[in-house]
């Protein structure tokens, strides 16, 4: 797999096809591999790059043990999308997604359209209605398993509560005594990708701000929290639109790519026919 330095850090990634720029991120405990059939699916209309988020696949994590934030992993992924000095169409999932939007907001000019698959914004439940805080209750009940399991050296516990809640009781006890293990191993960094989203704080209404054309997904199976947030996010940036999946689970583009992927390709392929020329800022180019 390809890689880049990245201010002393190693990024890897996956890249295929040709045609206008696809990065496509992740969720927790998985890397890049996850969209294989969305490359295969685009590739022979966009340069789609699958980048391992920090500490997975082939990326390093964040040096001397640092807990990531979401904005150093927007910066991560940044660095590697200003290197080709054109705006991307971005799409992320759960962590991915929550790192894809950290992206948008911070660098709204570099992001041609964005796709969001039941990105994992926590703090948004946290500062909401009763309701949603309830929600966002269930999630640090999640969390504090993680933890917990941690502190006492049972990893293969706590992610099992994990992988459960994510895609149904059984699914953990369902996988290989190989991915099981692979999986235990990852818990720190899970719990750092949970850290990252809930120390976030900045108002829902910065993403009115949003200018991108925007396409949101949801798995009807999928746990409440994730659902919820996904819809706030809909509701909430301008002329966003919201696909609910009947029978699908929060794993939707590995479970149902056959409805995942034609959905993108035709956002995508729609913003590339109405969009303009784009300029790079002048603040960027005097940078340069």
């Amino acid at each position: 797999m390809p890689a880049i330095d990245i201010n002393g850090s190693r990024l890897a990634f996956g890249a295929a096809g040709t045609g206008s720029t696809v990065v496509a991120l992740h969720s927790s405990a998985s890397n890049g591999g996850q969209w294989n059939s969305l490359t295969q699916h685009l590739a022979g209309h966009h340069c789609v790059f699958t980048p391992d988020l920090a500490g997975y696949g082939g990326t390093d994590a964040w040096p001397g043990g640092l807990q990531a934030s979401l904005s150093s992993d927007a910066d991560l992924i940044f660095a590697m999308i200003e290197a080709w000095e054109e705006p991307v169409h971005l799409v992320g999932h759960s962590f991915g997604g929550a790192v894809a939007v950290r992206i948008a907001l911070q660098y709204p000019e570099w992001v041609r359209s964005l796709t969001l698959i039941e990105p994992t914004i926590f703090h948004l439940l946290r500062d909401g209605v009763a309701a949603d805080h309830r929600l966002y209750e269930t999630m640090e009940s999640v969390n504090g398993i993680l933890n917990a399991a941690a502190a006492m050296g049972r990893p293969a516990d706590g992610m099992a509560r994990f992988i459960d809640f994510w895609n149904g009781e059984g699914a953990w006890a369902r996988t290989s005594a190989r991915l099981r293990a692979h999986l235990a191993r990852k818990i720190g960094q899970v719990i750092n990708n949970f850290a990252a989203s809930n120390a976030e704080d900045w108002p829902l209404a910065d993403c009115r701000k949003l200018s991108c054309p925007t396409m949101a997904m949801i798995g009807m199976d999928s746990p409440p929290p994730s659902q919820r947030v996904t819809e706030i996010l809909a509701e909430t940036i301008p002329g966003a639109r919201l696909h609910m999946i009947p029978g699908a689970g929060h794993m939707l583009p590995l479970s149902d790519p056959h409805i995942v992927d034609p959905l993108i390709a035709g956002h995508i392929k729609s913003v590339d026919q109405s969009s303009t020329l784009w300029a790079r800022p002048e603040s960027v180019r005097h940078a340069a």
